[in-house]
């Protein structure tokens, strides 16, 4: 009898997918990346896609090459970036490649609407209302393209998509959900308020999954394009990557914050129940939906986007790919007065050339003069997020009424240490640096539940905890005025 259990991992985000396996020995989880690609939007005349073809050939691939190393799949679990959808028609097919946040249709829909009308689709959804919630696309989708919207009947995120092509069921899981600001995170039901606002079909929206349960086995021409001759059940894990990260989260506390770092960072904090206070509304803040219906209150900053877009475009300019390491002694050569941008501010979103774009800010805000310097750019982006995370932590803790001693940064981004040192500079907290595959660990650790029915969330932590070797950072809070200073900039 086989003792150890192989899970598999889908973990799609922005710039790149992963397969990775999981072997759980009972005690802990080993992990190996079996395969990666990058990930990257299609522009195809006026707006950008998603690819979900080329995700799910490679998926396929994947579990072809693991079929050659272990002896079964136990199970798998998908996990991916939120807000972006398809829609399917009655027949069940896709209408159309899922388009891309980073397209302009759902900041002109948010923008129609009138403060107040914001604020009350916060207060009904405990969601805050950002041009990249779903539901601003789906109604720009409606006025620009009605033949798309006319055909819909459902609407699947992009796990559900990948979950729906391996098993033939259609369910909306709920993390990944509740970036559409339609699912409600108070009520973990659909908004018929935000329905109706809309004109947004309530039967749109398939069963909503829990956490733990199967979907489905995998559909019998997958098995034998991937060559087994059993069952595979895919498991509803917290499908948004923020959600699945933050499960993998190595304490036994109830009370901490988090850095989930990566394209995005989700800054945050765990809760039982979803806070709804004008405070949290003019902090910025969000609740989403985590695993097993817990509350992530975050705000949803700008990561690791803006210095990949960076590293890209030097390694264009010099020809050649160029490490981290020296990305990094590119911003020691600068030595003035700490420079700081708005990293949050919309020309940074998705800027032809974000270099130029940085640096056109910092010399209009006067913090620069002279020609073009990329050590002042790249100096400016790792500052500015650490300024941003201190304060996005000292807004959390006022308007929950908690103070913490302890960050904890997973995703790809928590293994930037320059980042995790000004992060402890800044904050003057302690910074604990987890696994860069917290999404997978955290997909994986959920998928247990299949096997071990009475599992808890703290008994996967704990998991997590024995399978992880954790980095510190903590260094005295040496300059509050330069948080100071980027908040002014805000």
């Amino acid at each position: 009898m086989n003792t150890v259990k192989n899970i598999i991992s889908l973990d799609c985000g922005n710039s790149s997918y992963r397969v990775v396996l999981g072997k759980y020995d009972g005690n802990k989880i080993t992990t190996e990346v079996i395969s990666q690609e990058s990930n990257s939007m299609i522009k195809v005349q006026d707006y950008y896609y998603w690819d979900l073809q080329k995700i799910f050939d490679f998926f396929i691939r994947s579990l072809k090459e693991v079929k050659k190393n272990i002896d079964r799949i136990d199970s798998i679990g998908i996990c991916t970036w939120g807000v972006d959808f398809a829609l399917y028609d009655k027949d069940k097919n896709m209408i159309s490649n899922p388009l891309s946040y980073r397209n302009t249709i759902g900041e002109k829909s948010l923008n129609a609407l009138s403060n107040d009308e914001k604020d009350k689709m916060f207060y009904e959804t405990g969601i805050l209302c950002d041009k990249i919630n779903s539901v601003f696309m789906l109604n720009g989708i409606k006025e620009k393209m009605p033949d798309i919207f006319a055909k819909a009947d459902k609407l699947l995120m992009i796990p559900d998509i990948l979950n729906y092509m391996l098993t033939g069921v259609m369910i909306n899981e709920p993390s990944e959900l509740s970036t559409t600001q339609i699912l409600s995170s108070i009520t973990k039901n659909i908004s018929l308020k935000v329905c109706n606002k809309f004109g947004i079909p309530r039967n749109l929206f398939s069963e909503i999954g829990i956490h733990g349960e199967t979907i489905g086995n995998l559909l019998p021409a997958i098995k034998a394009e991937v060559g087994i001759d059993y069952d595979i059940p895919v498991i509803c894990v917290p499908s948004h990557d923020t959600a699945s990260a933050v499960v993998a989260i190595p304490t036994m506390e109830d009370n901490f914050a988090f850095i989930s770092s990566g394209t995005w960072s989700l800054i945050g904090a765990e809760l039982e129940k979803t806070v709804v206070t004008k405070e949290v509304l003019e902090s910025n803040l969000t609740n989403e939906i985590g695993a097993f219906n817990k509350i992530t209150i975050l705000k949803n900053s700008a990561g690791m986007f803006i210095i990949q877009r960076i590293k890209k475009e030097y390694d264009e300019i010099t020809n050649r790919d160029n490490s981290w390491e020296e990305i990094n002694n590119i911003a020691e050569l600068y030595n003035g007065e700490v420079p700081l941008i708005n990293i949050n501010n919309n020309r940074f979103f998705n800027p032809v050339h974000m270099g130029k774009e940085i640096y056109s800010y910092l010399t209009e805000t006067n913090q620069i003069k002279g020609d073009f310097n990329w050590s002042v750019v790249i100096k400016a982006v790792q500052e500015s997020m650490a300024c941003c995370y201190a304060q996005t932590i000292s807004s959390l803790e006022k308007v929950i009424g908690k103070q913490f001693e302890d960050i904890y940064i997973v995703g790809g981004g928590s293994k930037n240490i320059v980042v995790n040192k000004l992060t402890a500079k800044r904050t003057g907290k302690r910074i604990i640096a987890c696994s860069k595959e917290s999404t997978s660990l955290g997909n994986i650790v959920v998928q247990i539940k299949h096997f071990e029915k009475d599992i808890s969330l703290k008994d996967m932590r704990d998991i997590v905890k024995k399978s992880i070797n954790l980095e510190e950072y903590q260094i005295e809070n040496e300059d509050n005025s330069i948080v100071d200073r980027y908040s002014k900039l805000v």
